[in-house]
């Protein structure tokens, strides 16, 4: 994630010092207005819930979860798991979703799919251990008893070189958002398609792909790029998998994940101060977490943020999900994720 939207940044942050970027990290932050109607409590985690994907009929939220703050800090981290919490329970109980997993797990974005039988289908992006030379796999899982999902097999290809987010749109087929990656000179990325036998390439100017999810009626899709400040709407051709750009929806803030809610919203996660996301990386200080609220289908978009906190009650937040009158929060780094209920 850092490495994907930052290199200005970073650039930047060279030429005045940390402590030159501490102070401006500062006097950006010191007065951002807090706020979100309601009451967030924490969900401890082994590790850092990165993407959270829901299955709404269940009320099942399913975690992303690796030691993303180990990484950061030249650590060792222990092995990944997708975690799922019971929204239905009081309080919500979290445990391991796999009851079988590939050998390595170090997980990124997840992503759900409902065939017309009520079968579902769990991908995952797993990461190399060396990210720089390894090649990315995307591993698919299916669900033997509710909540609880057995690993079938790795997906492989030369396209796929810096996965960041996924979703799933069959349950053998989807499509892979890339970023740009820190040094390799990129300004735009590949979306890849793999229609069930094959990948290929459907679009080749995604600035970084931060995330992507699909409609209700898996027609639309909604890509994040996150260097452009923007979301791209893109109809899908439901034969070819191919896309066609229907608009963008552009941001005052960098979009990470996407989710739909259940009235067809979008409920993103956004960083809306890239200097304070890069100063949580170097020195460990808190970044903002927003969340916004998208509607794709009005002229223009209204965009509501529901959520901002400058990462005293959580840091660097990635993502967020709606389930009734509850939002679930991950974060890129912290070990919890955020369940606030609305007022």
């Amino acid at each position: 994630m850092l490495k994907k939207i930052f290199l200005g940044t970073l650039a930047g942050i060279t030429l005045i010092g940390v402590a030159g970027a501490l102070y401006v990290y500062s006097a950006i932050n010191k007065d951002i207005d807090e706020h979100f109607a309601g009451v967030c409590t924490d969900l401890p985690l082994e590790g850092s819930g990165e993407d959270i994907q829901l299955d709404r009929e269940r009320g099942l939220a399913f975690l992303s979860v690796f030691d993303r703050k180990a990484v950061a800090s030249g650590e060792t981290p222990g092995p990944g798991d997708i975690m799922v919490v019971d929204l239905n329970s009081n309080p919500p109980a979290v445990r391991s979703a796999l009851v079988s997993r590939p050998e390595h797990m170090h997980p990124h974005g997840i992503s759900m799919f409902i065939d017309a039988d009520g079968q579902r289908s769990l991908i995952m992006i797993n990461h190399p251990e060396d990210r720089e030379n390894g090649q990315e796999t995307i591993e698919r899982f299916v669900e033997v008893s509710p909540g609880q999902y057995r690993y079938i097999e790795g997906l492989q290809s030369p396209l796929i070189t810096r996965a960041n987010d996924l979703v799933a749109v069959g349950p053998r087929q989807f499509y892979v958002a890339q970023d740009t990656g820190q040094g390799t000179g990129q300004t735009v990325t590949d979306l890849v398609y793999f229609d069930g036998e094959d990948f290929s390439v459907v679009a080749n100017d995604i600035e970084s792909g931060g995330g992507i999810n699909v409609s209700a009626d898996n027609t639309t899709l909604y890509i994040a790029e996150t260097n452009a400040k923007a979301i791209r709407v893109a109809a899908r051709n439901l034969g070819d998998g191919s896309i066609t750009q229907l608009k963008r929806i552009e941001l005052d803030s960098s979009p990470d994940n996407i989710n739909v809610a259940a009235d067809g919203a979008l409920i993103v996660g956004a960083h809306s101060n890239l200097i304070a996301l890069v100063m949580h990386f170097i020195a460990g200080s808190d970044a903002p977490t927003q969340v916004l609220r998208v509607e794709p289908n009005e002229d223009p978009a209204t965009i509501e943020e529901i959520y901002l906190n400058r990462g005293t009650q959580i840091s660097a937040g990635s993502g967020a999900v709606s389930y009734g009158n509850k939002l679930l929060i991950g974060s890129i780094t912290d070990k919890k994720i955020l369940i606030c209920e609305s007022e």
